[in-house]
């Protein structure tokens, strides 16, 4: 199979295990572009994050955490926006306890200056919080969402209950689009494909592919598969598509939603 170039959604910034070889991996799959997602709730990590950027020609775009509860949310926000590959800001809401958190009024508040400014949002859940997503799509429906790893299902457990129900009812919100990202990590070891598909094919008939993207979440897979294991994976789990369709999913959608053109 011809694959179009493809742009990787969710990379994470380089380990001290894993900094060197990236450019050729990427090379070898195709990957023409990059997204450099940055979750750690951390300001050191953060602006490593945009130093790396800066030096990588292959970072397209970035997502960064920021503190959005900050009441200088403002000020942080117009100095990332001198930042020509800033597109966003990623919040890894799994880590709060409460599974309202997104929509709690400090938080809520930072993301509606998130979105007057054009940025987008990467979000990072567990299956009780997507209810919590719904809910700030709607209150915010000019942020742009993109939701890691298809909602960080169960997979290893094949449990996917509650979690689908959860998706269904977030699926109408228009400006919500889903990574399939982290996929083979959220499987048992060995992981599946065929299992895989079970989690994917959903999303596939709830978002459709001109809100799919993906991501390779680089490193976490390297323990588990390779590189081009990864890319292949993701299209076998959200095939059979068309040429248009597999160009959404492997560039199409990033490129659209990070404001790659």
């Amino acid at each position: 199979m011809n694959l179009p170039p493809i742009v990787d959604a969710h990379r994470l910034p380089a380990t001290a295990d894993s900094a060197g070889g990236l450019a050729a991996l990427l090379a070898a799959a195709g990957v023409q572009r990059t997204v450099l997602v940055q979750p750690e709730s951390s300001n050191d990590a953060t602006n490593a994050a945009l130093a790396a950027a800066a030096e990588d020609e292959l970072v397209a775009a970035a997502s960064l955490w920021v503190d959005v509860t900050s009441r200088d949310i403002g000020k942080i926000l117009k100095q990332l926006e001198r930042n020509k590959k800033v597109r966003g800001v990623c919040l890894p809401a799994y880590r709060e306890e409460d599974n309202h958190w997104l929509t709690q009024p400090a938080v809520l508040a930072g993301l509606r200056e998130t979105a007057k400014r054009g940025f987008s949002l990467d979000v990072i859940v567990e299956p009780r919080q997507v209810p919590s997503v719904r809910n700030l799509a709607e209150a915010i429906p000019d942020l742009r969402i993109a939701l890691a790893h298809i909602g960080s299902p169960f997979i290893a457990r094949s449990e996917r209950e509650p979690w689908g129900v959860h998706m269904l009812n977030l699926a109408p919100c228009a400006n919500v689009s889903v990574k399939l990202s982290g996929l083979v990590t959220l499987d048992t070891e060995p992981w599946s494909t065929a299992h895989l598909r079970l989690f994917v094919e959903p999303m596939v008939r709830l978002f459709g592919y001109r809100r799919m993207m993906f991501g390779s979440d680089w490193p976490n897979h390297l323990s588990v598969a390779s590189y081009e294991q990864v890319v292949q994976a993701t299209i076998d789990a959200a095939g059979p598509m068309t040429d248009e369709q597999l160009a959404d999913v492997l560039s199409g959608t990033a490129a659209s939603f990070y404001r790659l053109d």
